[in-house]
């Protein structure tokens, strides 16, 4: 059982839960304070904020580099069901979120007036200046899918002044835990323990009472939900009953698509597939799960086999875990697509149970799926459907329709598009592809990586956790009221 972790207050346990969630009326009291906390934080120099946000990644990375943190990545590893490979470069992503450039970076280009807007009035033209204020409370209602995302909205949420609670998943919690952790040690370094009165971590449960007030009553001013339905429908009707009117946004399941043309299929193309296939099993709203090949059937069957290659060098060090009815559904659900009139590669090792499909311009799966409930979106791992077209145009119908495509239920659409196609392709398809609905167009190799300059699926998270507020020196209002 894990119990809550707010170093900054005093707080009890409700002891009618099965699990350790902080009562209502410590909340309450946290929540009292809130203006006051916020206030203290917002008046922090950016420069002190983001020392201790860097200060935390240097005590994480000491921890996890001596070997302190080994345990915790082996019990995440059996919680996740990803192989230690994974969750071993999964903490080592975590330096990322905490690194202090990367984060003034996304600041100066999300916030208008830039960093400097967070502490006090920056002009934006002449008698007109603007500061960027916290908007928070947060609630922060966090995936267990990884480690890292509930990281991105916390670390923002708390470098722009926001009271910030974060609920994990049972399956991350105490990986989470120690990460967030070391902002108890670096404010010490820092001094900023105005920081550290800012943060709240407590699971809450489905069911939970404490949850449920936070939503429907409690005086919060922020709802950012990692998920799906019905946990986000759920999340967002009791938000709405809220008369606070917190700011509601949903980071939902997403997925990605690969597009290769015949000029560019070659192994680099096919590694940079394969590895974002292993990474994760497909399960990070950027990992590509449709592929749009343009050109010969022949060119296709071969860069499908290639990509097979790479996934059986590379998925040797990433064991996958199947179990015999887990081999046996995935067995039946080839077969399907066989029926469909789809090709097949495969692998039947069990740690490393790959399946690449090739289809003729529509998709088999969308087939298949229909008529085998065990092909669902999220039951499939390393599993790539590839649909050999013509032209662009079919490409961007792909990447339109596939929230249509019943193979792919579960997933709101296209997150991420990741392109391996010669220059003149990519400038004949560059027009087109904002309209699909994607939110990221990056190259194939790198789908799972981030520029600190990206929005997060369309949004840009510092804006969300904060408002402008606005002040003017000169009246404008002279000549009409002449």
């Amino acid at each position: 059982m894990f119990e809550p972790y707010c170093p900054g207050h005093q707080f009890r346990c409700a002891t009618d839960q099965q699990t350790a969630e902080i009562d209502r009326p410590s909340i309450e009291a946290i929540l009292s304070k809130a203006d006051r906390l916020q206030r203290a934080a917002a008046n922090l120099p950016v420069e002190k904020r983001l020392r201790t946000i860097e200060e935390m990644g240097r005590i994480w990375r000491r921890r996890w580099e001596s070997g302190e943190l080994d345990g915790v990545a082996e019990r995440l590893a059996q919680s996740t069901g990803y192989s230690p490979e994974v969750i071993r470069l999964e903490m080592s992503f975590v330096a990322e979120v905490l690194d202090p450039e990367k984060m003034m970076k996304n600041l100066e280009s999300t916030l208008r007036g830039g960093a400097a807007s967070l502490e006090g009035m920056v002009p934006i033209s002449d008698g007109e200046n603007i500061r960027n204020h916290p908007c928070g409370p947060a609630l922060v209602i966090s995936s267990g899918n990884s480690l890292v995302p509930p990281f991105i909205p916390t670390i923002t949420a708390l470098a722009t002044g926001n009271l910030t609670i974060l609920k994990p998943s049972l399956s991350n919690y105490e990986a989470v835990l120690a990460v967030i952790s070391t902002l108890e040690e670096a404010v010490k370094t820092t001094g900023a323990q105005e920081m550290l009165d800012l943060l709240v971590v407590s699971y809450f449960s489905h069911r939970s009472e404490v949850l449920d007030h936070l939503l429907t009553n409690a005086r919060i001013g922020v709802v950012n939900y990692w998920g799906g339905d019905p946990g986000r429908g759920e999340v967002s009707a009791k938000g709405a009953m809220n008369p606070h009117m917190p700011r509601y946004f949903v980071n939902g399941p997403l997925t990605g698509f690969a597009v290769i043309d015949e000029n560019s299929a070659d192994e680099e193309a096919a590694r940079g597939l394969a590895m974002n296939i292993l990474l994760y099993d497909q399960q990070l709203c950027s990992s590509p799960t449709q592929a749009a090949f343009i050109g010969s059937m022949e060119a296709a069957k071969r860069f499908c086999a290639m990509v097979g290659s790479e996934l059986d060098a590379l998925g040797k060090g990433m064991a996958m875990g199947m179990s015999d009815d887990g081999a046996f559904i995935l067995q039946c659900s080839r077969k399907y697509v066989q029926f469909a009139g789809g090709r097949v590669f495969s692998s039947n090792d069990t740690d490393n149970m790959w399946t690449i499909t090739l289809s003729e311009s529509v998709s088999d799966l969308d087939e298949a799926s229909q008529s085998y409930g065990p092909l669902a979106f999220h039951n499939r791992r390393r599993f790539l459907e590839v649909i050999r077209v013509d032209d662009n145009e079919r490409v961007i119908d792909l990447i339109g329709d596939l929230p249509d495509n019943n193979a792919y239920r579960g997933a709101d659409k296209v997150q991420t598009i990741g392109l391996a196609v010669s220059a003149a392709r990519k400038e004949a398809l560059m027009p087109s592809l904002p309209s699909t609905g994607a939110y990221r167009i990056v190259p194939l190799e790198d789908m799972f990586m981030r520029s600190p300059l990206e929005p997060y699926d369309g949004m840009d998270m510092a804006k969300l956790f904060t408002y402008g507020v606005y002040q003017r020196d000169t009246s404008l209002g002279k000549e009409v009221l002449d």
